[in-house]
Parts: structure tokens; C-alpha cells; sequence
């Protein structure tokens, strides 16, 4: 696991809810700013422990509504899966995008009912990377021996592919082949890198409905993502954990 990887697990499951409790305080409404069926979903990478603990709050809430705020950069895909799942048993969702949300994080925000992203916020391709490489360039043979990565990145581009044509049916409604084709090898990432970003107009053109997100939602990251900076350091044992950090590398692409 790298750096990266390391430090984003940190952060998770007790650490996240920590964080939610003194971004509360912080911004002064006191530790019931959000309701209980608002969820944030901040972390570089969603990992499993992630998952579990946004599980266990959507598995204590009314099946009425649900509301994930996300920033990131994607995640272990059944770790993204699953959170999409529990997602779609709700009536009524809503994923705010106040940034970004990559990868698995896109995964995540089609499957909500309702779509809201910040005036530059984007998502991207949904295609699954394995070791750090797209599985479609993840070739059938190296130095003239079966790559056993090959049938692996198969099965992971057959099952994602389902996923997200049965997610965009569901958001698409009637549209025609055409549209959810044309949507499909958007998110399949079939011109673009990866991580290219799909900003609100291109999601409208695409035939998805996006409504714009508050700037309130910008400023909760933006103090959520100073405390866990906070909470990072002090678990990596790195000194004072109120030491400024100007170049947080937890936020770049690995």
C-alpha cells in the first residue's frame, strides 16, 4: 500500500467522525449542523473502512432520504459499490459535489436520485484501474507469458460496465440506445484519461439532470478537510498536530 493509501486509511472510521463533530463546531451551528441524514464522504481514497462506517449510517436512518457530500479522488471499487447500493435503497438522494468526485466517487453520485455539483466541480471516468493501470491497457501477454492481471482487469471491466449501464437506465429513464450509449463510453473513459474531468455542462448534455450545489457545501469541505489534515498528522506521529502544512500531498494522484 503506498503512502498515499496509508495516510487516507488514517483518517477513516473514528477519524471521519471526529472530523464531522469539530468541522460542527467550527463553522458555530453547534455538533446538529447537519442532520443526521447528511453523510460526508471526504477521503483521497474510499477505502473498506470508509465504507463500513457510511454503511452503518445509512443502516440507522429512515429509508425516506439520504445525503452524501462527496470529495474525492475514487477508491476500492467494491468499497464504492457497496456505498452505491445502500444509496439506491433510499426514495429520495442527493450527492453534493462541492469539488470533485472521481472514479469510484462518480460511481457513487450517479446512484443518487438527485445530482448537485459546485460551479467547478466535476467527475470522471468510472473504468477500473488496477495497480495503478487502466485494466483495458492491461495486455493478455508479457515477454510471451500469460499476464494472470489480464482475466482480473477483465472481469473487473465486464462488472463495472454492468453497473454503470444499469445505473444510467435508472437515470436515463427512456432515452434511446443512442444517449446511453453515448453516456456509457463517457464514464467508460473512452477518449479520455481517467481522471479527465466531466463538468455539469457535459453531464446536461449527456442527458443527466445536475442542479448546482450551495457554496455552503464548498466552505463544509473546505473546514472538514483542515481537521483531518489535523488528525492525519497526529496519527502519523509527525509532531505537533497544528503545524501548518502548505503542500498536502494526501490530495494528489497517485
Amino acid at each position: 500500500m503506498n503512502r498515499i493509501a496509508l495516510i487516507a486509511s488514517a483518517i477513516t472510521a473514528s477519524a471521519l467522525v471526529g472530523a464531522a463533530v469539530l468541522v460542527n463546531r467550527r463553522t458555530g451551528a453547534g455538533a446538529d449542523a447537519l442532520p443526521d441524514n447528511v453523510i460526508p464522504i471526504i477521503s483521497p481514497v474510499i477505502t473498506m473502512e470508509l465504507a463500513e462506517h457510511v454503511l452503518s449510517r445509512m443502516e440507522h436512518l429512515p429509508p425516506d432520504e439520504a445525503t452524501v457530500v462527496l470529495h474525492t479522488e475514487g477508491g476500492e471499487i467494491t468499497a464504492c459499490i457497496m456505498i452505491a447500493d445502500a444509496l439506491r435503497k433510499f426514495r429520495r438522494s442527493t450527492a453534493i459535489v462541492p469539488y470533485m468526485a472521481f472514479s469510484g466517487g462518480t460511481v457513487i453520485a450517479l446512484n443518487a436520485t438527485q445530482l448537485q455539483l459546485g460551479k467547478n466541480a466535476a467527475l470522471s471516468a468510472v473504468d477500473p484501474v488496477i495497480f495503478g493501470m487502466r485494466g483495458r491497457h492491461i495486455p493478455a501477454m508479457v515477454d510471451d507469458t500469460d499476464n494472470p492481471l489480464h482475466p482480473l482487469a477483465a472481469e473487473y471491466d465486464t462488472a463495472v460496465s454492468g453497473y454503470l449501464r444499469q445505473t444510467l437506465l435508472a437515470r436515463l429513464g427512456a432515452a434511446s440506445d443512442v444517449v446511453v450509449r453515448r453516456a456509457m463510453d463517457t464514464f467508460m473513459g473512452l477518449e479520455r484519461p481517467h481522471s479527465w474531468p466531466i463538468h455539469s455542462g457535459q453531464l446536461r448534455d449527456l442527458g443527466l439532470s445536475v442542479a448546482s450545489a450551495g457554496t455552503e457545501w464548498s466552505k463544509y469541505v473546505d473546514e472538514y478537510r483542515k481537521v483531518c489534515r489535523k488528525y492525519a498528522l497526529a496519527y502519523a506521529g509527525r509532531g505537533d498536530v497544528h503545524r501548518p502544512q502548505s503542500d498536502d500531498r494526501r490530495w494528489q494522484h497517485a
